[in-house]
């Protein structure tokens, strides 16, 4: 077995020949995190090899499993995983039963796993990605924060080309070749993260697919830039659309007009994006200000509601955002 460090940064890859289960999750233990304590051991003895590695939120992994094994799952961040099998089958068990199959891919909410079973000699590439990178990323390459939770298609046709990138993304992450570049750069790991997270959003289908196929906006005339950049400057400022139209020297009908033609929404979606977008980033913050008071100093009277929009948003409460949870 073998640890990979890079330097002298903490460790994040796990490379393994052939460890028994309890001996895996020792080490993995050692470098994630005590998730499985508590947890019944296999009655059969289990032989698991290949590579897992995690870092900042997204996992990725090439196993195999000799023998069948079942395990319980811990309670997760909000995550998703994706599983490319290539040998076996997976059985997730959540309300009923989700079966992965060589050229049949999942895509599986891990808070409603109940336990997750490796059979007939199951071997798998696949990664895990939690929902709120999902989002963030979205809003960089859609140029907008997004307001509803990323849904990944949950079963896929693995032969299609874009799940064999994806695949071949994660292939590339757990190969030996990649490994000198990877652990002697204090950047590779964070680019790592980028393009698995960017192959996913590109190649598994989901509720932004179409909108990341689009053409580039239409370059947006200066009336909706000025109320734009007005928002963006202000996102605390309470401010009609009569107002915005006024400050930019045309009528109310020209400007909504203008925000559904080249923003793609209305004026006040946008505002609660623009809110969403910064109480994020003021959340993340080590030291902020409470969850009330973010709320309130970006114009949401009702924090409730802004809970609510902030966690189907980001798939995390602003609460356990301000905790640090979302960082773990």
């Amino acid at each position: 077995m073998k640890i990979d460090t890079g330097n002298a940064r903490k460790p994040f890859l796990i490379r393994a020949e052939s460890l028994n289960c309890d001996e895996f999750g020792a080490l993995f233990s050692r470098l994630f995190g005590n998730l499985y304590s508590g947890f019944a051991r296999p009655e059969k003895p289990i032989v698991i090899a290949g590579v897992y590695g995690r870092y900042e939120g997204v996992s990725f992994r090439s196993l195999s499993f000799q023998g069948d094994l079942r395990t319980e799952l811990p309670e997760q961040d909000d995550e998703i995983t994706f599983v490319f099998p290539t040998a076996g089958k997976v059985v997730f068990e959540q309300s009923g039963e989700t079966v992965g199959r060589p050229r049949l891919g999942l895509a599986i909410e891990k808070a409603s796993v109940r336990s997750v079973g490796f059979i007939d000699g199951h071997a798998q590439y696949g990664l895990s990605v939690r929902r709120s990178i999902f989002a963030r990323r979205l809003a960089v390459l859609l140029e907008r924060p997004v307001l509803h939770k990323v849904r990944f298609q949950p079963v896929v046709d693995l032969s299609v080309e874009a799940c064999q990138g994806i695949k071949a993304v994660v292939g590339m992450a757990t190969g030996g070749e990649f490994d000198a570049l990877l652990l002697g750069s204090s950047l590779m790991p964070a680019r790592l993260q980028e393009m698995l997270v960017d192959a996913v959003l590109e190649g598994w289908p989901h509720n932004y697919s179409e909108a990341l196929k689009r053409p580039a906006p239409l370059i947006a005339p200066r009336h909706v830039k000025l109320a734009m950049e007005y928002l963006q400057e202000h996102p605390g400022m309470p401010v009609s659309g009569s107002e915005l139209a006024a400050l930019t020297n045309v009528s109310l009908r020209a400007l909504q007009e203008g925000f559904r033609r080249f923003v793609g929404t209305s004026i006040a979606a946008y505002q609660r994006q623009v809110r969403l977008q910064r109480a994020y980033e003021v959340l993340q913050q080590e030291v902020s200000p409470s969850v009330s008071e973010v709320s309130l100093g970006l114009g949401f009277t009702n924090v409730g509601r802004f809970c609510q929009y902030f966690q189907s948003a980001f798939g995390v409460s602003p609460a356990d955002l301000r905790k640090g949870l979302a960082a773990r």
